[in-house]
Order: C-alpha cells, then structure tokens, then sequence
C-alpha cells in the first residue's frame, strides 16, 4: 500500500505538471500569435507620426496628380482603368515626349528607340517614404519643362522626356493606406484584406518566403493575383514590352536581384543577366550619399520572400533588369516602432528626398545607354554578318554551277548547251547580202 500510494502520490504530481506545462504552452502561444507572430500589423505606440503638411495623404496625393496631369499634358497619361478591390484609383501614369511620332504605336521592336522602364510605389501601406520620392521625381521631370533652356533642370527634363518610355504606379495598394489613414495603425502592410501584395504573385507562390495566415503580415492570399491590386502588373506587361522594372520599398537600404524565393535559395538560382544587374545595382548604390548594400535577394536577407513582383517580372516576363530597392531606413532594431521604422521624420522628408534623386537619375542613364547598345549590337552585330555570309555562299554556288556548265556542255544535247558553235559566213555571201538591200535608206 505504502508503494502504492506512493506511485499513486508520483503520478499525480506527473498529471499536474502536465496540466501545468500545457497551461503554460498555451499562454505562450496566444501572446506569441499576439505580440510576435501578428503583432507587426498590430498598432504600436508610435515615436512620431506623418503630419500631413509634410506626407501626401489620399486626398492630396489624388489632388496632387490631378495637377499635374492638367498642367502637363503633352507629357504625362493616366490610365484610369487600373483600381483596387474598393474601387480606388492605382493612378497609373506614363511619361514621355508623346510629340515623337515613334511613341503612336504600342508595339515593341528592337528599333524602339526608348528603353521602357516601370517603376512601382506603395505596394505596402505603411511606407509612405517611396511614393514622397516619386513626387519629388515628378516635380523635378515636369518643372525643367518650364525653365530657360540650358539649364541643369531643363536638361534633366529634356533627356528622361526625349528618351526615356516611364511608367509609374503611384500607389499599387491605395486600400491599405486608406486603412491607415481610418484606424492610425501605422504597422498596416497588407491590402484592405491583409494580403501582401509582395506575395501575391505567380513565382515561387505558397513557399515558406510567406504565410497562409490571414492574422500574418505576409499573408500571401488564398491563390495568386487574389487581389484585384496585382492585375495592373499582369496587364501593363502584358500590354507593353519593358526593359527594367524596379519595385520601391523602405525599412532598409538594400538592392535586391532576382532571385528572394526559398525554391531559388534551395538551387543556388540566378537570373541569366546577373553581370549586368549587378553592375547597375553598384552604380546606383555609388550614386547615393548613403551607404547602399545590393546583391541576390536570398543572400541579401536572412529570410526568404515567396512570390515577390520583381522575382515574377524576372522569372515570368522575362524583363532584363528587375529589382526591388529598399530606399531609406537602418532595418528592425531595438526600440523602433512602426512608422519611424520605415519613414523619416517630418523635418527631415525634404532632405531625405532630394538625397534619393541620384538613385533615379542613374537608373535613367544607364536604362539610355543600355538601349543604345542593344540597338547597335542587333544591326551591327546580327543583321550584317549574317546578310554578308548569305551574299557569300549565294556567289560560290553561282561561281561552281558555272565552272559544271563550262566543263561538261559538250556532254549536253545541243539545245541545252549554253555556249553554241559560232555560224561562219563568208564575205561573199555578206557581200550579196548587202547588194539586195542597197536600194533602202537607213535614215
């Protein structure tokens, strides 16, 4: 009995500390999902927050293009069909000198003078940063259109203009934003459903680079391009042939080559032009005062990202230079919140944003220089030699069908020889020829 009571005493202590232990996973668990897991898309008590004389909010962002859209229309379109799940506008611009008779048709060759480059803003709600950028990019292009020629801003004007086929989403995710603008939760990332629209897409979609949980900030949606917000990638590439794609972001500054997926991380994967890629991510990161880090996506971070926009642009479309570009910020650290995480504070956009100017700049310079090269190497180094190899073997075989016809005519019935025997006639009979006629006048 002793022995008995004793086990009996033993095991009871076992079934409390399991209750115990299981009571105290559960806790864990539920502030985990809470503060760790979901908390990114949770509202935090914030260190500053936009102050709207300083960030575009919707209104102003929506007043703000309408201007400019009035005020230069020779040079900049609005494609009004491309909106969100609650109907409001992605505002998707394009900007060129539209007076170039190249510019009517839609359809891409090689002799297309202008390279065509797509550049996407606020794909994530809670980074206002990029779209401030793009504001300020649109007011130096469309200001140089306005002062004395020779100027370095007319210039800068004259050449993106003249040479450069832009477009620009403004706001990929508008309905996030709106979702901030209404609930001040400035930790929102996600679309008016909380998908991530930087996991919605058809590369590598459903790896562990995201989540099947809608309570997670990289909830990548029930199937690719759920969203409503994705279709305007599908169909502006679709529509149009592009030569560089660059999705803007901020958090961190880093430039990131295809490829983010875990698949490609598992192959060691690249994309087929990383040379070149890596060469204008270094000349971008050189061009800005601060330090930039650039390289592919999956040795860059210390995550995996499952069907990003850029990785499907690369992967799917095809385009020669796609990247996603983290723009400003000094990543998670100890003390951040949400909005000082992935924003400046409002004394210091202005600054912030003309230091990003070089970063534009140089990847319009090198977008002109790279087209020109392609143009040159597909004429002088396809078309040509290959006219003149053809040119050459259509002479040899002329020249060996002749030297055939000239060896063995005499073989030939006398109707196929190609030489004949010359007729002999004698004087005499010329003679008489010319007797019988001499009574008509030739003139």
């Amino acid at each position: 009995m002793v022995t008995f009571r004793t086990l009996h005493h033993k095991n009871m202590q076992t079934v409390h500390f399991s209750i115990y232990t299981l009571t105290s996973t559960f806790y864990i668990w539920i502030f985990l999902t809470t503060f760790v897991i979901s908390g990114d898309v949770k509202p935090r008590r914030e260190i500053y927050t936009p102050d709207y004389k300083f960030y575009h909010n919707l209104s102003t962002i929506k007043h703000h293009i309408e201007d400019l859209l009035t005020k230069n229309q020779g040079y900049i379109r609005h494609y009004e069909e491309y909106q969100s799940r609650n109907g409001a506008s992605q505002y998707v611009l394009r900007i060129s000198n539209f007076s170039d008779s190249r510019m009517a048709s839609h359809m891409y060759t090689i002799a297309d003078h202008k390279p065509r480059i797509l550049l996407s803003f606020g794909e994530h709600a809670r980074e206002f940063l990029p779209i401030e950028s793009m504001f300020h990019l649109l007011t130096n292009l469309t200001s140089g259109l306005a002062t004395a020629r020779g100027s370095s801003t007319e210039g800068f004007s004259r050449k993106v203009l003249s040479h450069i086929d832009l477009f620009i989403i403004v706001i990929a995710n508008p309905d996030g934003r709106n979702h901030i603008e209404r609930t001040n939760n400035y930790c929102w990332r996600g679309t008016s459903v909380g998908v991530d629209l930087d996991r919605n897409f058809d590369w590598e979609f459903g790896g562990k680079g995201s989540s099947g949980d809608p309570n997670d900030e990289e909830y990548r949606g029930p199937h690719p391009f759920s969203e409503p917000e994705s279709f305007v990638f599908r169909d502006l590439t679709r529509r149009f042939h592009f030569d560089m794609f660059v999705s803007l972001h901020s958090g961190v500054r880093q430039i990131y080559l295809p490829f983010a997926d875990s698949i490609s991380k598992e192959e060691k994967r690249v994309p087929n032009n990383m040379d070149a890629q890596l060469h204008l991510a270094s000349k971008i990161a050189r061009a800005s005062v601060d330090d930039f880090n650039f390289g592919i996506g999956y040795k860059l971070n210390n995550y995996p990202a499952d069907g990003t926009i850029f990785d499907y642009m690369s992967g799917i479309k095809k385009i020669p230079f796609s990247y996603a570009m983290e723009i400003w910020g000094n990543g998670d650290h100890k003390g951040a919140q949400c909005f000082d995480l992935f924003n400046p504070p409002n004394d210091q956009l202005q600054e912030t944003v003309s230091n990003l100017m070089p970063l534009y700049e140089t990847i319009f310079n090198y977008a002109i220089k790279w087209k020109e090269e392609q143009i040159h190497q597909y004429f002088h180094m396809s078309q040509e030699p290959e006219f003149a190899v053809s040119m050459g073997y259509i002479l040899l075989i002329c020249v060996f069908i002749l030297f055939l016809l000239v060896t063995f005519q005499h073989k030939l019935p006398m109707v196929l020889r190609p030489f004949n025997r010359r007729r002999v006639i004698s004087l005499r009979s010329l003679s008489s020829t010319f007797s019988v006629a001499g009574g008509i006048k030739i003139t």
